[in-house]
């Protein structure tokens, strides 16, 4: 409630692609992600579309107490960097990044 603010990293070091490729997880090889922003709570018109998603992916959440206050929420993304080789960070904007087709 006081401060929202908010990162994640993802790194390959969390899958076998390093250590395939014997890349030390801080080698910048070993490409990391970082996405910074704010943790929003969701608005009534979304809550719907975030229960169905939390709970087909955590089935288990469903039954949790709910007197522990628990409350759905989304990761308001500002600024993205990836870290894939030497020379520093690449900045990719929230846009860019929603926009990729997989």
């Amino acid at each position: 409630q006081i401060n929202s603010n908010a990162s994640l990293t993802v790194s390959l070091a969390q899958t076998p692609y390093c250590k395939k490729h014997r890349y030390d997880p801080q080698n910048p090889l070993c490409a990391h992600i970082i996405f910074c922003g704010s943790i929003v709570k969701v608005n009534d018109s979304e809550a719907g579309l975030a229960k169905k998603a939390l709970f087909s992916r955590h089935p288990e959440m469903e039954s949790w107490p709910k007197d522990h206050n628990w409350f759905f929420a989304k990761f308001n993304i500002t600024n993205i960097w990836v870290l894939d080789y030497f020379g520093g960070l690449k900045i990719v904007t929230p846009e860019e990044y929603y926009s990729v087709k997989p």
